[in-house]
């Protein structure tokens, strides 16, 4: 049984994607700037075929990232000098008649094909792409989607391990650790009774966050010297940090939509479709390409 495949319409698919992020005029100048020209307004002409702005527009669009949201104004004539020299080749082009050529005829024929293949994809990904289809798909996910260990705690710092020994003993006798953390202790969390709220590994520097992290929910550690002086640690809740946030993850289920949108695309189109397959030598293949239906 042959498996039919995504991979020839992978190019397709990309374009797609790209096609959502790529810069606009609105997402690189904001509400507070000029509108653009019109797509039709005139921007150069060259042997009398005219270059307009919806080719600038397109072009800015299509720029590397490292481009991607400077203004176009700065741009804008390094661009149209660059359309200019693409229309001098391609009038010279034309006036030698290449595209007669059977291989140029025949690579024109394949981009517009693929033009074609991008186009009808977009439509389908982006009438499926709702904000609303996302969120439900990010809500159905969410309890999956976990985010690192955190901690709440509170410390006490000090300049010296015997300042920090003598703070651990008060609080072996029953000493209170907002109370002793407000008179004693040297850093800005010490006026909230040392409490640094809820906090992940990666935020606090590697001495104080492994010493922190290996204590249970009540417990207080040893003293822990950092370059900041020396602390002592009391850990007060432990919980599961929340997943990523919806708008961090659009970009993330849009792909995953769009592959499911593909799918099922592929999938309707073969139902009704006569597909035929043939090997190397000529011969044809029993089993029909036909899509999976997605699931």
């Amino acid at each position: 049984m042959i498996k039919f495949s995504l991979a020839p319409l992978a190019a397709c698919l990309t374009a797609v994607m790209l096609a959502a992020a790529s810069p606009s005029w609105a997402a690189s100048h904001g509400k507070t700037h000029a509108a653009p020209p019109a797509d039709d307004q005139v921007v150069a002409e060259v042997n009398g075929s005219k270059i307009l702005f919806g080719d600038v527009r397109l072009a800015y669009e299509n720029l590397p990232k490292q481009y991607q949201g400077t203004p176009i104004a700065e741009i804008y004539q390094p661009l149209v000098r660059q359309l200019m020299e693409r229309r001098l080749v391609l009038l010279a082009a034309e006036a030698a008649n290449l595209a007669a050529d059977p291989v140029v005829a025949s690579r024109i024929q394949q981009a517009r094909s693929r033009i074609l293949e991008q186009a009808m994809l977009s439509k389908k990904v982006n009438a499926a792409a709702t904000e609303g289809a996302l969120r439900a798909r990010y809500d159905a996910e969410k309890g999956n989607q976990k985010g690192p260990d955190e901690i709440r705690a509170s410390h006490i710092l000090v300049e010296t391990k015997e300042e920090a020994d003598a703070i651990v003993a008060e609080l072996n006798k029953g000493g209170d650790f907002a109370a002793i953390a407000k008179e004693k202790s040297k850093g800005p969390s010490g006026v909230k009774g040392g409490d640094l709220g809820y906090f992940t590994k990666d935020k606090m520097v590697p001495e104080f966050a492994n010493a922190a992290f290996a204590l249970k929910a009540g417990e207080v550690s040893a003293p822990v010297k950092t370059g900041f002086g020396w602390h002592v640690i009391k850990v007060v809740d432990r919980r599961q940090g929340e997943g990523p946030s919806f708008a961090k993850r659009v970009p993330e289920l849009r792909q995953a939509l769009a592959q499911t949108v593909v799918a099922e695309l592929l999938a309707e189109l073969s139902k009704a479709a006569d597909i035929k397959v043939y090997k190397l030598d000529g011969s044809p293949v029993d089993a029909m390409m036909k899509p999976k239906k997605a699931e």
